[in-house]
């Protein structure tokens, strides 16, 4: 029988508290804007320590620390050893050019961006074949974090070319966490691969965003634009892309979703009002998807460098005994979520009757699911790797 399944649930615990609470502002170095869900964190005396700043880039450290690790995925790491009332941190990456905002849009950026749709199946989706992938993930709570990297071969499987499989070794596979979890972290992987900007961008995403030139970008050569998008309605959801006018691909794109947008396409509208009946809510739910795409020897793309970070914060005000216990299984919990992917092609190809390939499916939030699909999310969450208990060293 189907029951319902929750990806994430929240992770209940308690901190330590200090003598004397302190509280800081993250934020962007560069243009002074408030960080939201920035991860300050420390070990010490054997235990673990974090908080999380709140969506004004407000974070309330309430333990002792000697020193505490600042980090976000978009920007350089910090290592601190008091609080000041402002931390900045410096972008990994630095917006070039203007944008030029007109009261009507250029007609020939939907017409690039249909035609882009219209080829997308041919230029990025066509390709049967092996890459290399490099999988990193850091998953923050309260009291607890955990890293994963993985080194392996993916490769795509026919007939459909968007679905994967992938192998792994405990030679290339290391765990290091704060506590005795040894469990393996295939999601943040797995939605990179699946929740691509290339396959969020169709025809109803142009019908529902608006675009903006940026007039002073200058890319690698004269056919490549950079446009800015927001959605019409939904004020959570924008981000740019890199195009090629000439041979209409994108090159590079960044996302970034709200809660709002990312219930309706990441849940779906009748999945999340049947888990408000079981008692599931999500609070808060943030996205970002930066890619650049690579270009294989054939002329197809495909997302060579991939950074993803995830917020999610639900409540379930009945959880069952089998939902707990599949979320100890599976390693849930764990509200912020960091992961870096990097694909490159291989020449040689391996016969895959020689070494043992694990599914890889497309990962969920929320969703009703069998007995083997649990099955299949322990399975993966089991892939073997080596452990190490997390020290203090950034």
């Amino acid at each position: 029988m189907s029951r319902l399944l929750l990806c994430l649930l929240t992770l209940v615990a308690t901190a330590g508290h200090a003598q004397n609470a302190a509280t800081t502002v993250v934020a962007d170095a560069v243009t002074h804007e408030p960080l939201a869900h920035v991860s300050l964190y420390t070990k010490e005396g054997g235990r673990f320590h974090s908080v999380i700043s709140n969506t004004q880039g407000v974070a309330k450290v309430t333990f002792p620390f000697q020193r505490l690790t600042v980090s976000h995925l978009n920007y350089e790491r910090r290592t601190v050893r008091q609080l000041s009332d402002t931390l900045f941190l410096q972008p990994r990456y630095m917006s070039t050019g203007e944008v030029v905002v007109t009261n009507k849009e250029p007609e020939w950026i939907r017409r690039c961006l249909k035609e882009t749709v219209k080829r997308k199946t041919q230029n990025y989706f066509t390709h049967d074949g092996y890459e290399q992938v490099d999988y990193h993930t850091q998953n923050m709570g309260r009291n607890n974090i955990y890293r994963f990297h993985l080194q392996g071969l993916l490769r795509t499987k026919s007939p459909d070319r968007k679905r994967y499989a992938l192998f792994c070794d405990s030679v290339n596979a290391q765990i290091v966490a704060s506590d005795s979890t040894r469990l393996t972290d295939t999601q943040n992987l797995r939605r990179m691969l699946y929740e691509d900007f290339m396959e969020d961008l169709t025809r109803g995403f142009i019908s529902d965003h608006r675009f903006y030139h940026y007039a002073d970008y200058e890319g690698k050569s004269k056919d490549e634009v950079k446009l800015s998008f927001k959605a019409k309605h939904n004020t959570d959801d924008r981000g740019w892309l890199i195009l090629d006018t000439t041979r209409c691909i994108v090159l590079r794109a960044y996302r970034s979703t709200g809660t709002k947008t990312n219930r309706q396409e990441r849940i779906g509208t009748l999945m999340y009002g049947l888990s408000k009946m079981f008692g599931y809510r999500v609070d808060t739910f943030t996205r970002d998807y930066r890619v650049s795409y690579g270009e294989r020897s054939d002329g197809t793309l495909y997302p060579a460098e991939v950074r993803y970070k995830m917020y999610y914060a639900g409540r379930d005000g009945d959880s069952t005994k089998e939902e707990a216990e599949f979320s100890e299984q599976t390693g849930g919990g764990f509200p912020n979520m960091e992961a870096t992917m990097t694909l490159s092609p291989v020449t040689t190809h391996p016969s895959p009757d020689t070494i043992t390939w694990h599914e890889l499916p497309a990962s969920w939030y929320v969703t009703f699911s069998s007995e083997a699909d649990r099955q299949l999310e322990v399975k993966l969450s089991n892939l073997p790797a080596i452990f190490s208990i997390y020290d203090d060293n950034p």
